[in-house]
């Protein structure tokens, strides 16, 4: 059964045949115009709604973005956090060490800076919404050319630091691998940021730990790659936040 649309089509078409036919051109004319102002409205309404369509689902994009960078910047700066918990135990292993002397309450601490040695992450970010809209081409809703600029930076500067993993896994794993070949761990289950360790749990030769020094010229390297860790996270959790900023002021 015909629409209104095509119905209304039709009854202007038979009356401008009906018009010509009895060369009523002041008719024809009125007819010509009606058509052309209902072509224009129904084109004029359908780019509303392409706008309006568009402007919803820029709006969802950039909630949605929100979202990622915001769970990306909570995730960086735990792993800052943790990273920075593991420099300054290093540092109290270190100082032990190289005095040979390990002060009253330190035990479960040094023990820690032991247990944790060695264990960081490199910077995450939450790539889904951003993945998509590559996908779908949408990228383009986002926002202006400064807005979609400040992302494609982050992306960038995210996949420069992660693509570093492989070089600084393979610096530390021989080190860290060391360590633990001069130290025993008999606990219970697995700790996740350990800020101490039951030092009865944890065995080594303190004094032989002492006088090896490529035992703690291990725990040296790896704190010093413990700061490299600190730096990546940092810099793509700097990015996060001033992109945060900027899709907070394109709502």
């Amino acid at each position: 059964m015909p629409d209104t649309g095509q119905r209304v089509s039709t009854m202007i078409l038979r009356r401008v045949i009906e018009h010509v036919k009895k060369q009523h051109w002041t008719a024809v004319f009125l007819d010509f115009v009606i058509v052309v102002l209902g072509v224009f409205i129904g084109l004029q309404v359908q780019d509303w709604n392409t706008a309006r369509n568009a402007r919803a689902a820029a709006h969802e994009y950039r909630e949605r973005l929100v979202t990622d960078m915001q769970l990306s910047v909570s995730r960086n700066r735990k792993q800052i956090d943790y990273s920075l918990l593991q420099i300054s135990q290093l540092d109290l292993v270190l100082t032990a060490l190289t005095s040979c002397h390990l002060g009253a309450g330190e035990a479960s601490a040094f023990a820690a800076g032991l247990y944790n040695i060695g264990r960081f992450d490199l910077p995450t970010m939450v790539m889904g919404t951003i993945d998509e809209l590559n996908a779908t081409g949408d990228f383009k809703l986002i926002g202006g050319p400064d807005l979609r600029r400040s992302i494609s930076d982050t992306v960038r500067v995210y996949r420069t630091e992660f693509a570093i993993e492989p070089q600084l896994t393979g610096r530390i794993v021989p080190h860290v691998n060391y360590v633990r070949s001069r130290v025993r761990f008999i606990l219970d289950g697995n700790l996740d940021y350990a800020p101490s360790v039951d030092p009865d749990k944890v065995f080594y030769d303190f004094d032989a730990l002492c006088s090896d020094e490529k035992f703690i010229n291990a725990v040296a390297a790896v704190r010093e790659m413990m700061q490299a860790t600190v730096s990546l996270n940092q810099e793509v959790l700097d990015r996060q936040s001033n992109l945060l900023t900027a899709l907070g002021a394109a709502q």
